[in-house]
């Protein structure tokens, strides 16, 4: 199925066309999008002088009944919903005998779209995601309206006065029950098998809303996962109804979700339709109801990190109380090595007790890496007095705190409980951020980094020394709009390029540091730094780009963006009037100073970077030379490069180890076998 609403990577080639208004008032202006049923053009409405999508049915389905039909009933089963979530249909005609639909143009882009990027979502993410869907899908419900192709590319994420609403899109396949209206029967399956239900792929013709809430809860496994729930076997298994294929427990594959996640998911993908929720807000309180409760109580992780042989018997014996009663779970590691590898295994870990001096990894190196693989454990560090130099470079790179041997058993406990009381409070306050709506999420998610990163350095210590990457974004010229515009429409035309430049810079890893009136300012730290904020920056370019062209020559997305990035070492540390209780946390630098400047250098959509980068990034990205400038702080000018793209990787045909590419899901014979409706 069409996606009405796509987002396309590049936009398509212009076609051509005539001057004639289709149905007499809409005048083409642009293809924004196609597939097999037909194309999406933004137009004119020349009578009340607005935007929209325009859906014409493509030329060699005119001739088909069945396909003429089913178009029909897609502007039908939409105009029969008057819903906020639910894509709006403005007109339905025929113009020289070919079936067009008019619908509201959407500024976004679809689950799909977010998903490749991403791969997977927060459950406090997903949460409005399903609360919107599930209102939409009830309505429809109640008008008698089976979608049947519900998928994340029919989920529209769209950008509606500054906020973020989903739309459900795409009614093609819609059962309209009507006793007057034959339910439509084609030769082929209709719909995508991945989201399917069994009575569904089983090519029932009498279907019901539950078959939708089936595709709901598979939409909903696969943006928490980032996997499918059933292999393609089981979805056999599932159509022929031999033996109903076991469901992969969600906890297996996202372990933050906990165990009653999977009860959900067994009773929302139940085979029986009569065992699944009873109705898709039912369904979506459910999982509310999960994400609210948060992690089932458990007890306080402790990694201790220590070579010397008795350490095991020691601790358990002196923390025996509180290991029976549920209080803490002790897991040991006996070098720096194999403590990262323990954190991978628990990543719910809280704090780490670790020695300095061990084999392999010691204790500093091991300090160096810990943020790579856990951001939120808190690290002590347990050495000598005598070596206060280590201690010092060790509380510099991020320890939290330290004992000095020989350790009194009452210091290391009031220790711990500092410490774990200090975690918890951060984990209870990354939970209260999460449960924002998605783009407010990402916004406040750099919130959180930022003090995440501040209480890193303890009290008392001044600042740190960091390797980072930062990045400037500025809206190109908008300071035109805030003379020209009333204020109101001039911020909300700068806050819609912001939740994209944000969401980007923060799905990457990077965190936003400060507004810089019409620019942003995001800070890249930890492993890959710089590789991390060279992508961001390009896909913040190209999904501004993308929605520019689909929404047209007065859309708040036409200023593209100037950008800058600089790397290296930077100051880091909270800074302001700590009496009157304003401190932020931010960095400073030789670093800060390039990134701004060269963002005020760049031409519309340019990444400029200095010569000294493009050395480390040409691997990776296309880099084109722009002249030299004069650098902040250089008495001559040095060249400048834009990086343009991202290279595609080469993989080498005549090398043995090579992996052989995955075959797609398409490609796969069960996969057509399944999209044909045949055995």
């Amino acid at each position: 199925m069409e996606d009405i609403h796509e987002v396309t990577s590049r936009p398509p080639r212009a076609e051509r066309m005539t001057e004639r208004p289709i149905g007499g008032r809409y005048i083409l202006e642009r293809r924004i999008a196609g597939g097999g049923m037909g194309a999406i053009w933004m137009a004119l409405d020349s009578q009340l002088q607005r935007h929209v999508a325009l859906k014409q049915m493509a030329s060699h389905r005119v001739s088909c009944a069945e396909d003429r039909q089913r178009f029909a009933r897609e502007a039908k089963a939409i105009a029969r919903l008057h819903h906020p979530h639910v894509v709006q249909v403005h007109d339905y005609g025929v113009d020289e005998d070919v079936p067009y639909i008019v619908m509201e143009l959407l500024e976004g882009e679809d689950l799909e779209a977010l998903l490749g990027r991403r791969q997977r979502l927060t459950p406090a993410a997903v949460t409005p995601l399903l609360l919107q869907a599930a209102r939409a899908l009830d309505a429809a419900h109640a008008a008698g309206i089976v979608h049947r192709d519900l998928k994340p590319a029919n989920l529209f994420l769209a950008h509606v006065d500054g906020e973020e609403m989903l739309k459900v899109l795409d009614f093609g396949l819609a059962l309209l029950n009507e006793g007057a209206e034959p339910t439509p029967q084609g030769k082929e399956l209709a719909g995508t098998p991945r989201y399917m239900s069994p009575e569904q792929m089983r090519g029932m013709t009498r279907l019901d809303h539950r078959s939708d809430l089936w595709s709901l809860g598979i939409v909903l496994y696969r943006s928490l996962t980032g996997q499918f729930p059933f292999s393609v076997d089981a979805l056999e298994a599932l159509r022929d109804g031999t033996s109903p294929p076991s469901l992969m427990p969600v906890s297996q594959v996202a372990p933050e979700l906990g165990k009653e996640a999977d009860g959900f998911f067994a009773r929302a993908l139940a085979p029986d339709p009569s065992q699944r929720f009873a109705s898709a807000q039912e369904m979506a309180v459910a999982f509310s109801a999960l994400v609210l409760a948060g992690r089932p109580t458990r007890p306080a992780k402790i990694l201790i990190v220590d070579d010397e042989p008795d350490t095991i018997l020691v601790m358990q014996q002196r923390f025996r109380k509180q290991i029976e009663s549920a209080a803490y779970e002790l897991i040991f590691a006996t070098n720096g090595e194999e403590a990262l590898e323990k954190l991978r295994q628990h990543p719910d870990t809280d704090v780490v007790l670790t020695d300095l001096n061990m084999p392999k990894m010691d204790g500093l190196s091991f300090l160096a890496r810990v943020g790579e693989v856990n951001s939120l454990a808190k690290v002590i560090i347990v050495s000598a007095y005598s070596d206060m130099s280590n201690i010092r470079t060790a509380m510099n790179r991020g320890a939290f705190d330290f004992l000095v041997k020989p350790v009194s058993f009452q210091d290391l406990k009031s220790t711990l409980e500092k410490t774990l009381k200090h975690v918890g409070e951060l984990r209870r306050m990354l939970r209260s951020t999460e449960e924002n709506d998605l783009l407010r999420m990402f916004v406040h998610g750099g919130v959180v980094e930022r003090v995440l990163s501040a209480v890193r350095t303890p009290l008392g210590v001044a600042g740190e020394r960091v390797d980072a990457t930062v990045v400037f974004v500025d809206v190109k010229n908008f300071l035109p709009v805030t003379r020209s515009e009333l204020p109101d429409a001039a911020i909300r035309r700068l806050n819609a390029n912001f939740e994209v430049i944000v969401s980007e810079l923060v799905s990457s890893g990077g965190v936003v540091d400060k507004f810089v009136g019409d620019a942003v300012m995001a800070v890249f730290r930890g492993q890959g730094h710089l590789g991390r904020a060279a992508e961001a920056c390009l896909q913040t370019r190209q999904r501004l780009s993308d929605l520019a062209f689909r929404s047209g020559e007065h859309s708040a997305y036409t200023h593209g963006v100037s950008m800058g990035l600089a790397s290296g070492e930077l100051l880091s540390g909270s800074i302001g009037a700590k009496t009157m209780g304003r401190l932020d946390a931010t960095v400073l630098g030789d670093v800060v100073n390039t990134a701004a400047w060269l963002a005020s250098v760049a031409g519309k959509d340019q990444l400029l970077i200095p010569e000294a980068l493009r050395e480390r990034l040409e691997s990776r990205f296309e880099c084109q030379a722009v002249g030299p400038h004069l650098l902040p702080g250089q008495k001559t000018p040095a060249p400048l490069y834009n990086i343009v793209n991202r290279k595609e990787p080469v993989v080498s045909t005549s090398d043995p180890t090579a992996s052989t590419p995955p075959r797609k899901e398409k490609d796969d014979p069960r996969m057509v076998a399944l999209n044909e409706g045949r055995d």
